[in-house]
Order: C-alpha cells, then sequence, then structure tokens
C-alpha cells in the first residue's frame, strides 16, 4: 500500500472499499478471464505478437505517447495503435464506435449517464472488480471516490455496483490569480472563501476585472456556479442529486443561495461585459495576457495558464467556512476495457502501467495532474500547488462530481440556463425549477426503460 492509500484509509473514516464488494460475482464469467494477480511482461508475451488498439480523447494525445514508448519497451511483442478525436466528436460517436464488429481494446468514456451509462447499458464494457482487486487501486482512493466509475450492470443506476472503468488524473474546478496583479492590488492569495470574494470586490474597486469568463460556448459559467455551491451545500448532497437518488432534488436552499451569489456577481460587474460573446479559450488567451485578476477553471488549464505567465501563475481552491477543500471536480475521463477485445492481458497491464507511478509520472510530464503525487516530479510551481490542492481533495473526499453527469442533456440544459440566469432571464427560481425539470424527465425515462425490462433485475 503507498502512501496515499494509508493516508486515505486514515482519513476517510469509512476507510477504503471492500474489495470486490458490489462487483462481479465471483463466479462471473469475465472477458478474458479473471485477474488474480499483476499482468507482467511473461503473461502478455504468451499471447505472442498484438496489436493493443487505443481509442482517446484528443487532450490525451501528449501522456499517451510518452505512456506508449515506456509500454512497448516493457512489452515488446505489443503493438499500441491509438487514435484520438476531438471531443464533441468523441462523444456523439463512442457509443456507435464500441458497438461495432471490432471495437479499440481500450477506449476512454466519460462519468454519468450520457456516455458511460449508455456503454455499460448495452453491455460493451468488461468490469474491472477483478483488476483492481490484482493492482490495490481499491486500496489507493479513500471513501466514495471510485463510486463515480460504478454502475449497476444495466446500465440505471449512477454511483455503486461494479466498477467499470479507472482514471490516472485528477482535475477539479478551482481559481486561477495573476501573482503581479493580486500585488498591484494589494490583494494576498486567497485561501478562504471569505478572502477570494474579498478579493473581488477590491479588485472592481481598483477598476480591474476581478473574472475572466468566455461562456459563448454556454460553457463554462455552470462551473462558476459549482464552485460557489460547492461551499454551500454537502457533498454528499451533491452526488446524491446528480446520481438520481430519489427524494433528491435542484431546487434546494443552498443551491437558492449560490444561484444568486453568482447572479450577484454579474450584477456586481465581476465578470466585465461581454462574456457570453467570447470562447473559453479565448478567455485563457485574455486572462494569460493580463486581463482579469482571477479565473475560475478547471485544474487542465495550467499548462497553457503556467505556459505563458510562468511564476505568475498560482492557482487555489478557497476552502470552506469549516476550513475543508471542496470543489466540483472528479476523476479524468475514465479507462475502460471492451467487453469483445481479445487482448485483455495486454489492455490490463497498459491500465496498470498507467495506474503506476510511471504512468504519474508520464502525466505529470504532459503537464497534467495525476491522480497520484507522492513521489512524482511536477514540471513547475503552478503544478505543485495543483498537486498539493488536489490530495487534500481526495483525502477529504472533497469532490463534489459535475452537474452536466445528472442526465444525458444536463449539460446543454444547464448551459442555457446558467446563460439566462447571467443575463437576467432566468430568475432564480426559474433557473432551479428548469434544471429540475431536466432531470426528472430523465429519471422518469429510467425508470420506464427499467420497467419495461421487468424490474432491470
Amino acid at each position: 500500500m503507498g502512501v496515499l492509500a494509508a493516508l486515505g484509509c486514515v482519513l476517510a473514516l469509512g476507510a477504503c472499499s471492500v474489495p470486490g464488494a458490489g462487483g462481479a460475482a465471483a463466479g462471473q464469467e469475465l472477458p478474458g478471464g479473471r485477474i488474480l494477480r499483476p499482468v507482467g511482461p511473461e503473461r502478455v508475451a504468451e499471447h505472442g505478437r498484438t496489436t493493443l488498439r487505443v481509442l482517446a480523447d484528443s487532450g490525451e494525445r501528449e501522456f499517451l505517447k510518452r505512456l506508449v514508448a515506456r509500454f512497448e519497451k516493457k512489452y515488446p511483442n505489443v503493438r499500441v495503435e491509438v487514435e484520438t478525436k476531438a471531443s464533441t466528436d468523441f462523444f456523439k460517436t463512442i457509443v456507435t464506435t464500441m458497438s461495432g464488429e471490432h471495437p479499440p481494446d481500450l477506449v476512454q468514456g466519460n462519468q454519468g449517464y450520457g456516455v458511460d451509462g449508455q456503454l455499460v447499458r448495452a453491455g460493451l464494457l468488461r468490469p474491472l472488480d477483478d483488476v483492481s482487486h490484482a493492482y490495490g487501486w481499491d486500496l489507493d482512493h479513500p471513501g466514495g471516490t471510485t463510486d463515480q466509475l460504478r454502475w449497476t450492470p444495466d446500465g440505471t443506476l449512477f454511483g455503486s455496483g461494479s466498477l467499470y472503468g479507472i482514471s490516472q488524473s485528477n482535475e477539479y474546478i478551482g481559481v486561477f490569480y495573476n501573482r503581479s496583479k493580486l500585488s498591484e492590488l494589494g490583494i494576498r492569495p486567497p485561501h478562504s472563501w471569505a478572502e477570494f470574494t474579498a478579493g473581488l470586490r477590491k479588485a472592481k474597486e481598483a477598476g480591474e476585472l476581478p473574472l475572466q469568463l468566455g461562456n459563448a460556448d454556454q460553457y463554462p459559467a455552470e462551473q462558476l456556479l459549482g464552485t460557489i455551491q460547492a461551499q454551500k451545500v454537502p457533498v454528499n448532497e451533491s452526488r446524491a442529486w446528480i446520481d438520481g437518488v430519489p427524494g433528491t432534488t435542484f431546487a434546494t436552499a443552498g443551491n437558492r443561495e449560490a444561484a444568486r451569489e453568482l447572479r450577484g456577481w454579474a450584477r456586481k460587474g465581476y465578470l466585465g461585459r461581454g462574456y457570453n460573446g467570447v470562447s473559453a479559450d479565448d478567455a485563457v488567451s485574455k486572462f494569460t495576457a493580463g486581463k482579469g485578476v482571477f479565473m475560475i477553471a478547471g485544474s487542465w488549464n495550467a499548462p497553457a495558464v503556467g505556459g505563458k505567465l510562468g511564476d505568475d501563475a498560482g492557482f487555489t481552491v478557497p476552502r470552506t467556512a469549516d476550513g475543508r477543500t471542496v470543489a466540483a471536480g472528479a476523476f479524468g475521463l475514465p479507462w475502460h476495457i471492451s467487453a469483445k477485445s481479445d487482448a485483455t492481458d495486454a489492455a490490463v497491464a497498459f491500465l496498470g502501467m498507467m495506474q503506476s507511478r510511471t504512468g504519474a509520472q508520464a502525466m505529470a510530464d504532459a503537464g497534467r495532474l495525476p491522480v497520484v503525487t507522492d513521489g512524482v516530479d511536477m514540471p513547475d510551481r503552478l503544478g505543485r500547488q495543483q498537486a498539493a490542492t488536489g490530495k487534500r481533495l481526495l483525502l477529504g473526499d472533497g469532490q463534489t462530481y459535475y452537474f452536466d453527469w445528472a442526465s444525458h442533456s444536463m449539460l446543454a440544459t444547464i448551459g442555457s440556463a446558467t446563460q439566462d440566469l447571467l443575463t437576467g432571464r432566468l430568475s432564480v427560481g426559474a433557473y432551479l425549477r428548469r434544471i429540475e425539470r431536466d432531470r426528472a424527465g430523465f429519471l422518469a425515462e429510467q425508470e420506464a426503460k427499467t420497467r419495461g425490462r421487468g424490474g432491470g433485475s
């Protein structure tokens, strides 16, 4: 057990997952056979010359380039063929691709009902409970962090059941800041929410743009909402709504307060003007060019921000009133093994290397944040800041997930609704109702499908 695993078991207060809990039954036949121990070069070599086909989001190119070179050196009988697609095309076509006669052996998905739920429902993914137990992954993550990768076999219930994926990357929403601008304004890097909101107010009073935002694609303004909500709503409450737990609703007092605060930011001019006509990428460029004191954005923007601002780039997740580190976030896009793969051993070995220190270092070298950072050399000051914050999030089980996981159409619904909230076209109450209607309609559809299969058991 590594350092993170040991700390996780101590700090999770309910400790680590029970190996195989909620997973495939002991006698269940698994594609490629049950994995009882880590797969090494000798076992993979028994299959002779092997081609391992990998399909991933285009954002993984640099990481995969580094990892594949190390993998092929250790497993010389395996040739890894990597195909990447831009996110928009990737998510539109992934279910069709995996349903084909010869799908890739390893593929990325996306947590939530929109992608992974469909893949599990169609029986296209191999459960990974045995692999997780063989490699000790079920001990590497505290509390319920891997619940985001668990599904009931019929794909109707998210957050429990078998483990269908694993991820090496850790992603979350935080606050980037420009150290030089803070210094000029006499603002200290914020550690708490009160310090952060005070910094927004002071930046506005000084004539600076407090928050850089580009929301032309109706994204990522909901990440601002998620950042505020993390300060006001318990993590388990947020996750329960996203998971579709009966009796939960988006129209809670905490969410109402968060939406009201976000609308207040727009009214106070903290977001400036014209943000709904600026793309997210252009907003990052504007921020690194010195336009904006703070920027709420995903940790995956670190290479772009750090590459331009250098040591002026800072990053934080402001602590809650009770001192916790909580943020909208989760593991990065999960990796899955196809249920049709005839290269399961090679695929398992590839995932094993990906989840190892070797894989973590390859990810860090590519400018990304790995889940496990102990013993990993982060490339710069910004990376080290994010690693420390990410570790606190994992050990404290403080990631609230993302709103768009809640239904097939939630990304579009919450994106347009948040845009209308910011411009005043929607009141706070109407905003909450629009989002809840989407989720309620989706759950009713899920229930109807389950009834149609005789209970889904």
